[in-house]
């Protein structure tokens, strides 16, 4: 169980304060106990001034996790690495696959083979399943759709002439226990934040979550959805919700008029922060 837990944003969509930078993409620095991870590298325009205006250190990063394969959450991979070549990278095989927009755009990675990238790294683990990176924080691997109402915010597509449907079976999510109860933290939650909800239970056998932070990818989602995913939000009694990056303007006044107090801002330079002298 983690007794102290500090999620930073470094890179997303909006920014908190002077000399900081929003762009379109996710990153997180997640300390647990001592423990460094990144989840996600946004575009990589932005990450480094950002950690730098911070104070916070890209080096010495014990692990760096992958929600999915998007460029605005691996564009920066490649610059961590260069920084930390003997960390852990953790990713799901199909974050390195073609992927595309309605458009026919690529939106992919843009990261090199699985063999080159290897080579980068201290160990790179594939997380087709459920996998622990620290005691008390894991990722969740492929999560389970069994949800109609919720779909992948698409369509994406793993061709450019927009032929084959992209599910992407890549998206992931990390949760963590804490001494004030589980912590889920989105990328884009692709999967939908319902079936990441109760995989996340059923991988804890815990009913209820603390906090949950990250992308909700909630922006083109009509009334019926967005009121069963606040349903779920209460069901599993959430304290603690900041949604950003993809989740959209409407879901987050959604969220507010639902859960009021307990909605967060997590724009860049804002953190979430879960200690036990807090309990």
């Amino acid at each position: 169980m983690i007794e102290h837990l500090k999620v930073t944003t470094l890179v997303e969509n909006t920014a908190t304060g002077p000399g900081l930078l929003g762009e379109h993409g996710l990153s997180f620095l997640v300390e647990a106990d001592g423990r460094r991870l990144l989840f996600d590298t946004g575009q990589g325009l932005v990450l480094e001034s950002n950690a730098e205006r911070l104070g916070v250190s890209l080096e010495g990063l014990d692990a760096v996790v992958l929600s999915h394969g998007h460029y605005d959450h691996t564009g920066g991979l490649e610059r961590v690495l260069e920084r930390n070549p003997q960390t852990r990278l953790y990713l799901h095989p199909d974050a390195l696959g073609d992927k595309f927009n309605r458009n026919g755009k690529d939106i992919g990675s843009g990261l090199p083979s699985a063999q080159a990238l290897s080579a980068r790294v201290g160990e790179m683990i594939f997380t087709d399943e459920a996998t622990e990176i620290f005691p008390g924080l894991s990722v969740t691997g492929r999560i389970p759709r069994r949800n109609d109402y919720e779909d992948t915010g698409g369509p994406f597509f793993l061709d450019s002439d927009c032929r084959e449907e992209d599910t992407i079976p890549d998206d992931q999510a990390l949760f963590v226990r804490t001494v004030k109860g589980v912590v889920v933290i989105l990328g884009c939650g692709h999967s939908g934040v319902v079936n990441t909800l109760e995989r996340v239970a059923e991988l804890t056998n815990e009913s209820r979550v603390h906090a949950l932070v990250g992308g909700m990818h909630l922006l083109r989602s009509g009334p019926e959805r967005l009121e069963r995913t606040a349903e779920m939000l209460s069901r599993v009694d959430l304290q603690i919700l900041g949604a950003n990056h993809c989740t959209g303007i409407e879901a987050v006044c959604h969220f507010r008029r639902c859960f009021p107090g307990r909605v967060i801002s997590m724009g860049v330079g804002d953190v979430l922060d879960v200690r036990e002298e807090d309990r």
